[in-house]
This record gives C-alpha cells, structure tokens and sequence, in this order.
C-alpha cells in the first residue's frame, strides 16, 4: 500500500486556500502509530486538521487532531507500518512455517488470510490445520464387521467365513444381490445381510411404490398444482426430475424454476436517450418523452431544435 504521509500538507493547503493563515507545528511519528504533525492558526484557533485526506493519516487508520496536532492510530492488526508512514498489508502466507496445513492451499488477503479446504478424510480444526477424520467412530464407517482408520482413509474386513463385499463395507455370505439385484428395483442399492438382503430406499423424483425398494415409480412434478416452473415456461416431465423451459424476453431464471423480471433501466438507462425517464415494465421497459427543445423521441434519441434556423427565431436581430 502506498505511503500517504503527504495529506498533511494537502489539508493545511486547503485552509489555506480559504484564507486562513497558518503558523507552523512540530512534526514526527513511530511505528506506534502516534506520531503527529500540527499547525495551528496563527490568531490562536485550530482548523480541523482531519477534515482533509484524513489529516494525513493511513486511510485504513484513525486521525484525532487536538490543540492543534494530529495523532494518526495504529495500523490494524495485519499491518505492518504505521499511520503516519503508511499501513503495508502482511502477506501471513509467506511466514515459515506457513498459517495453514501443509498440502493446504494459503491465500493471503487484505489483513488476514484463507485456508484451503482440507482434503478427503481430513476435517479443519479450526486453526488452519487439517485433523484425520476417525471414520470408524461414526456408524462404524458403515463397515458390518470390523472398521479400522488410518491416516485419511478407513478400512472395512470380515472375520471367518465371510468375504469383503465389493462395496468395501459388507460382509457376504450368500449373496443374493448378485442375481437380478436381489428382486430390488434397478434404481435402489441392494445390500447383503445374513440369510437375506434389504432394498435401499427409491432415489429423490420417484415414488416407492410397494414401501420396500422393489419398485420405484416416476413422479411428475409437472402435473402438481400450482407446478414447479414458473407460468411463463414450459414444464417438462423427465425420469426422476423435470424441466423449466428459457425464460421469455425480459426476464431471467431465478434458479428455482421461476423467472424474475429484468429492471432493464439499471443499465445504460434501458437504451433510452439520457435526457428522457426510462420506467420498468414486466418483461420491459417504457421511454419518456424527449424535453422541450428537442426533437424526436426518448426511444430513437433526442435532437436538439435550433430555434434560430426558423424565422431567426423570431429574434428583432440576432439570434
């Protein structure tokens, strides 16, 4: 960050410029942030000497003039400098050792810095590190037998007489997954269990139609009323979900199925001239009319009317 240092004598220039004089002061500053540079008018008043460029002062600190001296404050924290001098970002990450986890992406910014996330098996422990996370102390890491952690992963193993199924989590003794999906439908997860097997629950868009994971029903959405999409598009039907068709000119997909209109008028005042109101309508806009003295309309643009080329205006001599 530059040094702003110099906006003392910008603020003692403008009162000058106003007209009052003034004697000069001592000056000085430290890395405290308390040094101070002062003037003081010459019939005994002070002018307000934080009034301009923050008397000097770093922009990012605070500027007291007393008695005719200024005192800068103390850079914030993730600052080096001082206010009278100039405040200097502190880039942490390039402190050894770093804020962050290794293999944890740092980035520096303006008085602090980020942390990346942690990568897979690891969670953040809330002062830039990355601790393992123990799958097995959660639902035993949804291994059926024996769960053990290692340093970012998690291993499941079955004891005698079973084998590791391919999921990595079960333990199979006869599988009858392997054949047709065990009788679950085509879309649900069938796990092995001791003498029989369980259907996993019909994916988000259908419905379960005998409550068991043997037949998962398609939902159209589109039939509910009112519909998912907005009344301005289409609907359509696909297998687990469904579809909102492009918003129509003049609006804009609010990312939930509706369509919000534009306020065309925020931009280049909706292509309307500059001299003319531009008014928001749905899915639109409306242009004024171009003021007295000008030819045309707010739509196309407006055209100043010299008055003087007709009838020399109707000016006695000079128009």
């Amino acid at each position: 960050m530059a040094k702003r240092g110099h906006g003392w004598l910008l603020a003692i220039g403008a009162l000058v410029a106003l007209g009052v004089g003034c004697g000069g002061g001592n000056g000085g500053g430290d890395d405290g942030g308390t040094g101070s540079d002062a003037t003081t008018m010459r019939d005994g008043s002070t002018g307000d000497l934080c009034a301009v460029d923050n008397g000097g002062c770093d922009a990012l600190t605070t500027c007291t003039a007393t008695g005719g001296t200024v005192t800068c404050g103390a850079c914030p924290s993730g600052y080096t400098g001082s206010g009278r001098d100039g405040c200097t970002d502190v880039d942490e990450c390039a402190a050894d050792p770093a804020p962050c986890s290794e293999g944890v992406e740092c980035t520096n910014t303006p008085g602090g810095f980020t942390c990346g996330d942690c990568p897979e098996g690891y969670v953040d422990d809330g002062a830039g590190g990355c601790a393992d996370i123990d799958e097995c102390a959660t639902d035993n890491g949804g291994c059926a037998q024996t769960c053990t952690n290692s340093d970012g992963d998690f291993e499941c193993s079955c004891g005698d007489g079973y084998t590791l199924n391919a999921d990595g989590l079960a333990c199979d003794d006869i599988d009858e997954c392997a054949t047709d999906n065990g009788g679950c439908d085509e879309l649900v997860t069938c796990t092995n269990t001791t003498g029989s097997r369980e259907c996993g629950m019909c994916p988000l868009g259908y419905d379960d139609e005998m409550d068991d994971g043997t037949s998962c029903v398609d939902v159209d959405e589109c039939a509910a009323d009112p519909g998912p999409c907005s009344d301005l598009v289409a609907c359509t039907n696909t297998a687990g979900g469904f579809t909102c068709g492009d918003c129509p000119m003049g609006y804009v997909d609010d990312g939930m199925g509706g369509c919000n209109d534009i306020d065309e008028c925020l931009v280049d005042n909706g292509n309307c001239d500059e001299l003319v109101s531009c008014t928001n309508t749905d899915g639109s806009r409306t242009c004024g009319d171009c003021p007295s003295g000008y030819s045309g309309d707010g739509e196309t643009g407006c055209t100043n009317v010299d008055e003087c080329a007709t009838d020399n205006g109707g000016c006695a001599q000079t128009c």
